[in-house]
Formats: C-alpha cells, sequence, structure tokens
C-alpha cells in the first residue's frame, strides 16, 4: 500500500496554568510548514485563562481539537492526547514552549527519507533573559538501528529521553503510556521502550523546537524517579544489546549523581541517606566499565570519586561550584 506523502500528524500538547505562554505555543503549531496537522490540546484542570484560550483557538483553526478534563498530571494528559489521536505519527510539544516553522516538516521528510519508526529533532534551550543555549553537536545526522540509539541517548551531545523532540509511528505507542506515579522525568521510560520498539531511529541535530527554562521548570523537587528509569534502561541494554553496556552504565551514573547534587543543595542528605549509599555503592561497581570505554574525563571521574569516598566534602566542594557557577543546569 502506498504511503500518503503527507500523512497525519497528530501532535499532543498538555496544558496546565500556562496562559502567559500558550499563544506563542499555539501560533508556533499553527504556523508550521507541514500543515496535515491535528493539534490535541489537554487542558488538564487549568485554574488561570488557559482553558478558555484553548477554545478561543480551536474556534480559530480547525485542526485543533480541545480536550478538558480534571487534573490528572503531565502524563494523564499527554495520555488522554493519545487516547484521541487520529494521526499516523504522534509528536508532543509543551505549552510553555514552541517551535520554529519546519520542525515537523523536517521530521517527516527525515523519517521518510530514512524509512526510520522515529525521528528526532534538536533544540534549543531559551532562557529568561533571552538567550539562547544548546549543547548539540552540530551538523549531525544519522540514522541508527535501537542497539545504536542506546549508545548515543547516554552521550554527551546528542539527544535526550524527553517527549518533545521526537516524531513516532503511531503503533509505537500500542500498549504504551505515560506512568501516572511520576511527576518528574516521566518522559524516560516511554522513551526507552521506543528506541526498543523501533527498527530505525533518525536524528538530526538541527535545533527546531524552543525549551523555555521558566521557575517552574528549575524546581522539579527532588525524586530517584529518573535513576529508576535509567537502572531499569541499564538492564534491559544488558539483557538486549551487551555491547553498549558502557554507555547505558555512563547514563545512569549520570542520572544518579544529578539527583545526588539536587540533594545536596536542597541540603536534604540526611533524609535521602539510604539514596546515598547506594549511589556510592553503584558508583564503585560502574565507574570502571565507563572509564574503560573512555567515557569520562579526568575531572568527572576524581569527582565522582571523592562522592564515593567523603560525601561530605563532595557536597562542600560542589555547593561552592555551584555558588560560582549558578548558569550550569541539566538542559
Amino acid at each position: 500500500m502506498a504511503i500518503p506523502e503527507y500523512p497525519l500528524i497528530s501532535v499532543i500538547v498538555p496544558v496546565y496554568n500556562v496562559e502567559r505562554y500558550l499563544d506563542q505555543c499555539m501560533d508556533s503549531l499553527v504556523r508550521q510548514s507541514y500543515v496535515n496537522l491535528e493539534i490535541v490540546v489537554v487542558d488538564d484542570g487549568s485554574t488561570d485563562s488557559s482553558g478558555k484560550k484553548c477554545d478561543a483557538w480551536a474556534e480559530r483553526d480547525s485542526r485543533i481539537r480541545v480536550i478538558h478534563q480534571a487534573n490528572k498530571g503531565l502524563a494523564g494528559a499527554r495520555n488522554a492526547g493519545l487516547d484521541v489521536a487520529r494521526g499516523d505519527y504522534i509528536g508532543f510539544v509543551d505549552s510553555d514552549d514552541y517551535t520554529l516553522p519546519d520542525m515537523f516538516s523536517t521530521m517527516m521528510r527525515n523519517m521518510q527519507e530514512s524509512e526510520a519508526d522515529l525521528s528526532i529533532i534538536s533544540y534549543e534551550r531559551e532562557n529568561p533573559d533571552g538567550s539562547t543555549y544548546s549543547n548539540a553537536l552540530s551538523g549531525q545526522k544519522m540514522v541508527m538501528s535501537s542497539e545504536n540509539a542506546f549508545k548515543y541517548v547516554n552521550m554527551h551531545g546528542y539527544f535526550y529521553v524527553v517527549a518533545w523532540d521526537k516524531l513516532a509511528k503511531k503503533e509505537l505507542f500500542d500498549g504504551l503510556r505515560y506512568p501516572l506515579d511520576a511527576k518528574y522525568a516521566e518522559d524516560s521510560p516511554v522513551t526507552y521502550q521506543l528506541f526498543d520498539r523501533a527498527e530505525r531511529i533518525v536524528y538530526d541535530s538541527t535545533p527546531l523546537y524552543r525549551y523555555r527554562m521558566t521557575e517552574g521548570s528549575q524546581s522539579q523537587g527532588i525524586t530517584d524517579k529518573f535513576a529508576q528509569s535509567t537502572g531499569n534502561m541499564l538492564e534491559l541494554v544488558r539483557k538486549k544489546y551487551p555491547q553498549n553496556e558502557p554507555y547505558a552504565a555512563y547514563g545512569h551514573l549520570e542520572s544518579i549523581v544529578g539527583t545526588y547534587n539536587r540533594i545536596v543543595l536542597a541540603g536534604r542528605r540526611k533524609e535521602w541517606a539510604e539514596f546515598e549509599r547506594s549511589a556510592r555503592i553503584e558508583l564503585r561497581e560502574l565507574m570502571p566499565l565507563a572509564e574503560s570505554a573512555e567515557l569520562m574525563s579526568k575531572s568527572q571521574s576524581l569527582q565522582w570519586r571523592l562522592l564515593t569516598v567523603s560525601p561530605t566534602m563532595y557536597s562542600v566542594m560542589y555547593r561552592c561550584y555551584k555558588r560560582s557557577h549558578p548558569e550550569i543546569s541539566s538542559h
């Protein structure tokens, strides 16, 4: 059966109290150069004017469908959109972010040219002062297998486990939904499953998505959900793609240290003592694997070894580092 040149893409937009940013997000979607879109906007129990803004946009553009529901969180809103999506392909956009005009046309073109099941694009972070930042290596375009996706997602300079930089064939989501028990890093378990299910994946480092750093995006609270997710990813890689275990181990350790750093900055080491204990154990066990694959710089190795030896000294030094480098963040 012939594949249509412009198949329908369902873009799912979860909305919760983003009245300040919603118009820019929606305007960027209706102005996409790829016009065969179904824009599924899920108002997740907003208490500001976001819900009314969603309805107003639906009146302006027939491609927009609005769902109003009681608050279920980001995962619940994404799942609601997945349940009603009619498109052959699925994409996500967060409602406080926005897209550049050729984002979906580029992802679809890359997908069709490479006969891929999953297409990934890059992004730039937009800071509150209007400046932008990207740590993706420029000029990268590659087609890869599931095996290599688990390599590159755990390396610096490529792509992440977020939902909003990807376009997937709808069937990849069969029986797959976002976990409702996670308020942070709910993307990662689904993204790892998409990598595993897709036979071919295409990545393009052109930054066509704008991720907006707001007060809310920097204050996610402390949870070990992402570390749990990367631990599950490591087990999956060990079973199905063992040659990439060093990369998976490195990615898992980075999530552990990232979580621990947030604990340190919040002054909650005592409350998270068990996590600290298990983190030190895993660092000792897995660091040699990552170091043998030359994935770590000497300075990173020294920092992480300090954590295994003296968490107190590591904590003091990390807090000093953050005071002198407040611009450094996870994205």
